[in-house]
């Protein structure tokens, strides 16, 4: 047995391929700053051990590579810098591990933005997620957020392997739902956890766990609708999503091959036409979502602390003259025809579906649908019928597509 003490970052390079297991535990990104509360008890330490041993020739602790977040070493930037140094310290503990070699990690952070730097350093270093361990941890937190982890008391442990081939093409609405069967597996064994006590954060963080498993399998290859993949963020939206879907209370959910932003703004809304600023603020708590997207995508405005959902006729005009092939999103395709189905609009709804530059995404019809029985006001409700029949007829009209050059099947899950 021997002990190197070598940068996570730069490893000897007579290692590659020699480990089996690599054990690490991330830092927190900005919460902690390790080095600088090392300080306090290495320049003590110092002075007594600098004469035998090199690594305290320095009069203070190491900082300049340290994986962290710290706006005040790296500006605006400190969080790119904390995600491509962790990055790179995955890449490492790739390349020294075996074929079959295994890397452990826990990371239990109650808050969302810390993982999606995790988990996106972790996927772009080459591996996938292969199972996630919930353990009682052993330290006492309190009532305080220590570390990110208000009222986390366990911590989960990650087993990751490297991916030795392409992960497999699959549609978000097909992985949502593998995942909600095994999510529903586990929900026994959840309650009774939570029946002794068990805290809704660490229920949560341990289902969130088990959907990372099915995604990480797929990192890159999940697509949302032909050509386009759903990011990390993203799918964490979505996963939260998956969580709290119980929760609804009879309410319809929106279609399952929507896009995650989609459904979270439909799900927070519902049927209303508007929300004051801190229920709709209480409503995307912990969903890494924030009011802001909302406004950008045009979706709703802010006045007097009072966000207003815009209009389909009101959105259908700002796109109008506008490139169709900009034309992505599929709230916003939905939005843009039934803006165009109200009465004297002067907008023709089948000019922008005959546009050869426009691409019906796979959850438009099912949003038209959703929208008709769901819509804010009996006028948009009525409009989105005229646009769900107009689509029919549209869809009716279409030379039948070669099975093989299609993403995805009639039910918008792609094939496989």
């Amino acid at each position: 047995m021997s002990i190197s003490c070598e940068s996570s970052t730069n490893l000897p390079e007579e290692w590659t391929g020699q480990f089996d297991l690599v054990v690490t535990d991330p830092p927190f990104g900005g919460i902690l700053q390790y080095a600088e509360l090392s300080d306090f008890f290495y320049v003590w330490l110092r002075l007594v051990l600098k004469d035998k041993y090199s690594h305290f020739d320095a009069e203070y602790t190491p900082k300049a590579v340290e994986v962290v977040s710290n706006p005040f070493r790296e500006g605006d930037d400190s969080d790119g810098f904390y995600q491509r140094l962790l990055t790179q310290c995955w890449r490492e503990a790739h390349r020294i591990l075996k074929p079959g070699g295994l890397l452990t990690f826990t990371f239990h952070h109650s808050e969302d933005e810390p993982w999606i730097s995790v988990l996106e350093s972790l996927f772009d270093a080459g591996f996938y997620l292969e199972a996630a361990y919930p353990v009682r941890s052993d330290e006492t937190k309190g009532e305080t957020a220590a570390f990110g982890s208000q009222k986390v008391e366990y911590d989960i442990i990650h087993v990751c392997r490297k991916r030795t081939e392409e992960p497999k093409p699959v549609s978000w609405g097909r992985m949502r739902r593998e995942v909600m069967a095994d999510v529903r597996q586990l929900q026994a064994m959840l309650e009774n956890h939570a029946k002794e006590g068990l805290p809704a954060a660490d229920l949560q963080v341990i289902r969130r766990g088990k959907a990372l498993e099915y995604f990480s399998r797929h990192y890159g290859k999940v697509y949302v609708d032909e050509g386009r993949t759903i990011s990390v963020r993203d799918a964490l939206v979505g996963i939260n999503q998956l969580i709290d879907e119980d929760a609804d209370n009879g309410k319809e959910a929106p279609p399952v091959n929507a896009e995650p932003i989609t459904r979270q703004f439909l799900r927070t809304f519902g049927n209303a036409p508007e929300l004051k600023r801190d229920q709709l603020q209480k409503f995307l708590r912990g969903s890494i979502t924030t009011p802001v997207e909302f406004v950008q995508r045009g979706w709703c405005a802010e006045k007097n602390k009072v966000f207003t959902r815009t209009g389909a006729l009101e959105f259908a005009r700002e796109w109008s003259g506008k490139h169709r092939r900009k034309l992505t999103s599929d709230l916003d395709q939905a939005l843009v025809l039934i803006g165009a189905c109200f009465d004297g609009s002067g907008i023709n709804a089948s000019d922008t579906l005959k546009n050869e530059n426009f691409k019906p995404h796979v959850a438009l019809k099912p949003l038209l649908e959703w929208l008709h029985r769901n819509g804010p006001d009996q006028t948009t409700r009525n409009a989105a019928s005229r646009a769900v029949s107009i689509h029919n007829a549209w869809h009716a009209s279409q030379a039948p597509q070669a099975a093989q050059v299609s993403l995805f099947d009639d039910d918008g899950e792609y094939e496989q």
